[in-house]
């Protein structure tokens, strides 16, 4: 389509707040992101629109049509507005000039036998007064002046018992046609814009055609993965082209798919929210809901979620990835579980390239400089948000063993992630059927184990995180980072919130603060000697420094000057390294732990106007469109007194700022800078689960028991219903599956009693274990150990 619109490499998703979302204001107007926001008003004509988007109108059906009194009354009245008039009177006639030319192209395809006709001709309806109902994520106020929806026979509901309607939800709107006085702006932009949003709300639209009129002219509008196309201003004489426009809502040009037909909706009453039956390879799954609403211009990440009773969870993806992309999500994870599960990175079901009337849904710009395909992935596995978490010690937990997993999946597997965020590392995880499938035979040793000192074997081995789309991921050629495919690893991709300072960037951090000398951190006591009962002597010793290291590595001379740092930067390759990941997973630690609510607490007005000025620098977040060398401005954030890092967060929290602090002084260097790079990738992250682990033993008795899923609320306004990620659940359908699990548990109970009182239980059978069955606390069984041997 468009050769105008060049997305950046950053996936999609990105949420509302970190990513700008969709706002409103009472005009009707709605607000998209920055860089959206600018190809909506910079979109420029294509010349050759009619031609390449349109499918013509037979001519015989346009000489029909221009011979009708009531089409010839339409455009009389529409051309005659002037000046003084107001863009309401465009209403009525441009609904009975399209609603005329509709009911006889879709005669006419009947007649032909057109397969694939909706049931009924797609009518035009006066809406300029009330908005469209029932977006999927949020209430929006959406007032298009027309919509086109398929007629049915009761109708729809009017506007006050006047010539105008009401209620209709996004999901039945096929078209819509925004109307602008002779003197009033360019309506393509606001046409546009509606074509967005509509496409947000029905995963089943992946092309859109919407249009724009005034007295003078029209214009006509492609909305799809690829961009929006728009056609020249179009005078109303031209009938021919206006036919087209409405032929094509029902027979659109190859390569325009405007329906998925693998995705259909249904209401459970009449006008009321979708729910959505997805036919994917591995089955039909009915009842879904979408969750998740990407960029209708660029991958167009949609993510739908099934929740069944007394059944796991599926979740289900569809995104148009780029056909030239070296890496495919389902590959990846096929390759990363093969050799046996690797708990902690999320399974999927199946996946498949989606086809509509009999081909494959593509999409390719008009200078051919891309095509992306539609693609679907059902996951077994999900999990829930941070900010669900239920205490500071189980989202530390989570974060201890996203970072085990991801060193694991990097080394044992060679996948680097590169988009550690809010919305991939969930908690809490709901796994899915594992029946058949062993575990990897080296599984890690994750956080449960630790705080025990005991490993269980790998069955058993339950990580407390899911992490999930690999979307961005790569596949490593060896497992060292100055081995890797370079080329592949320098393009910058992650969350804009999270991702690392370095890769935002595109260079080094370079400024003389980032040249620090912040050695590996030295466990001690209980956390010393439940990491080596776990890990070994060997492990923790081979990450420890000598006098003259960092990190293994050898730092770059103090006396360097500014100038000598910047034309080192400039010079070096930027490659994504494994310390950037970890890195990513601090940044999201630190935004989850600033969001969260501790019970029993009252904010004052100093600690919510600093956590108000903190969330700021994570919101307001943006990747530069070029490579720079510039400060990052998230260091704000890192370069601060103990005073500093304290501030946002209620005294309760104190020791929790504290533990930032001292992860963060790990992560500001610039260890890619350093003059002999440390020699084991994964060095971060040994640094922030050694800081980590030092945190739970010694508040394992004080967990910090927050709200699940109350956010501290900031000064300045926020989306209402906050995305949970891609595959993340509500609040809400936490404590059901928590009370499901419950009401599970005492099934068992109940059986296992009454076996016994019977007597036909089986003594030998082994009870099965939980993630921290016959756990008395953290090092309970190493402590003991200890204690015989004083005795």
């Amino acid at each position: 389509m468009s050769s105008t619109f060049v997305p950046p490499r950053t996936p999609s998703p990105a949420s509302q707040e970190e990513e700008a979302g969709a706002k409103v204001d009472g005009a009707s107007e709605i607000e998209l992101s920055h860089e959206i926001e600018g190809l909506v008003k910079d979109l420029e004509a294509e010349a050759g629109f009619f031609t390449t988007h349109l499918n013509p109108c037979p001519e015989r059906l346009v000489n029909a049509l221009n011979k009708k009194t009531t089409i010839k009354e339409s455009l009389r009245t529409i051309m005659k507005a002037t000046a003084a008039d107001r863009e309401q009177k465009l209403y009525q006639p441009a609904c009975t000039l399209l609603t005329t030319i509709s009911k006889d192209i879709f005669a006419y395809l009947k007649r032909e036998g057109r397969v694939h006709l909706p049931e009924r001709e797609i009518v035009f309806l006066d809406h300029h007064r009330c908005h469209l109902t029932h977006f999927p994520m949020e209430r929006l106020e959406d007032k298009p002046d027309i919509v086109g929806v398929i007629n049915r026979t009761r109708g729809f509901p009017r506007n006050g018992g006047n010539k105008t309607y009401s209620n209709i939800p996004y999901h039945r709107v096929e078209t819509v046609v925004e109307a602008k006085s002779m003197d009033g702006g360019d309506g393509r932009a606001q046409a546009t814009r509606y074509a967005y949003k509509i496409q947000q709300a029905r995963p089943d639209r992946p092309g859109l055609y919407v249009l724009s009129i005034k007295p003078q002219h029209f214009q006509v509008v492609f909305s799809s993965p690829v961009g929006p196309v728009a056609s020249e201003h179009t005078l109303w004489t031209d009938l021919r082209s206006l036919c087209a426009y409405v032929y094509s809502l029902y027979d659109p040009p190859s390569g325009h798919t405007l329906y998925d037909r693998t995705i259909t909706w249904s209401e459970q009453t009449d006008l009321s929210a979708p729910k959505w039956t997805v036919q994917t390879a591995s089955g039909c799954y009915a009842d879904a809901r979408v969750t998740f609403l990407g960029d209708p211009w660029a991958r167009r990440t949609t993510v739908l979620r099934v929740v069944r009773d007394d059944q796991p969870i599926v979740v289900i993806k569809e995104a148009f990835v780029d056909c030239k992309r070296r890496f495919k999500e389902a590959e990846l994870l096929e390759h990363v579980h093969k050799d046996g599960y690797l708990h902690g990175v999320v399974l999927h079901i199946s996946s498949e390239i989606v086809q509509a009337d009999g081909g494959d849904i593509t999409f390719t710009r008009d200078d051919g400089t891309m095509t992306r395909v539609k693609y679907r992935i059902v996951f077994a596995d999900t999990g829930y948000d941070l900010t669900l978490a239920k205490s500071v010690n189980d989202l530390l937990k989570t974060v201890y063993d996203a970072l085990e997993v991801h060193r694991t999946l990097a080394s044992a597997r060679k996948v680097l992630h590169r988009d550690m965020s809010l919305f991939n590392i969930l908690m809490y995880p709901q796994w899915g059927n594992r029946v058949g499938r062993r575990c990897m035979e080296h599984s890690p040793a994750l956080i449960d184990d630790v705080l025990s000192g005991q490993l269980r074997p790998p069955e058993d081995r339950k990580a407390r995180c899911v992490v999930i789309d690999l979307d961005n991921s790569a596949q490593l050629t060896t497992g060292q980072a100055n081995a890797i495919d370079q080329k592949e690893l320098q393009s910058r991709t992650g969350t804009p919130a999270y991702i690392a300072r370095a890769v935002s960037n595109g260079t080094p951090c370079c400024n003389p603060v980032t040249i620090s000398n912040e050695k590996m951190p030295l466990l001690e006591g209980a956390a010393k000697a439940l990491y080596i009962q776990v890990y070994g002597e060997e492990r923790y010793n081979k990450y420890n420094d000598s006098a003259n290291t960092i990190h293994g590595g050898i730092p770059l001379s103090p006396t360097l000057s500014q100038r000598e740092l910047l034309q080192r930067a400039e010079d070096m390759i930027f490659y994504h390294r494994w310390e950037y990941d970890a890195e990513s997973a601090l940044w999201t630690m630190y935004s989850a732990l600033l969001r969260v609510t501790p019970v029993d607490f009252e904010e004052t007005a100093a600690v919510r106007a600093s956590l108000s000025d903190t969330w700021r620098s994570f919101r307001d977040h943006r990747i530069p469109a070029v490579r720079t060398t510039t400060s990052d401005p998230r260091n704000s954030l890192i370069e601060r007194t103990i005073r500093g890092f304290r501030a946002p967060f209620p005294p309760v929290m104190e020791p929790v700022a504290d533990l930032l602090l001292d992860l963060c002084m790990q992560a500001f260097p610039s260890y890619a800078m350093m003059e002999q790079l440390p020699p084991l990738d994964d060095h971060l992250h040994e640094a922030m689960q050694r800081l980590i682990l030092s945190y739970l033993v010694k508040h394992q008795d004080n967990p910090i028991p927050l709200v699940s899923g109350k956010r501290r609320a900031v000064n300045f306004p926020e989306p209402p219903k906050p995305v949970r990620g891609t595959h993340g659940g509500t609040t809400e359908e936490l404590q059901c599956t928590e009370e499901r699990e419950r009401k599970q548990q005492q099934e068992r109970l109940l059986a296992e009693t009454q076996a016994k009182q019977t007597g036909s239980g089986s003594r030998g059978q082994k009870r099965p274990r939980e993630p921290t069955a016959g756990v008395d606390g953290p090092g309970s069984k190493l402590r003991r150990s200890l204690r015989n041997r004083k005795k």
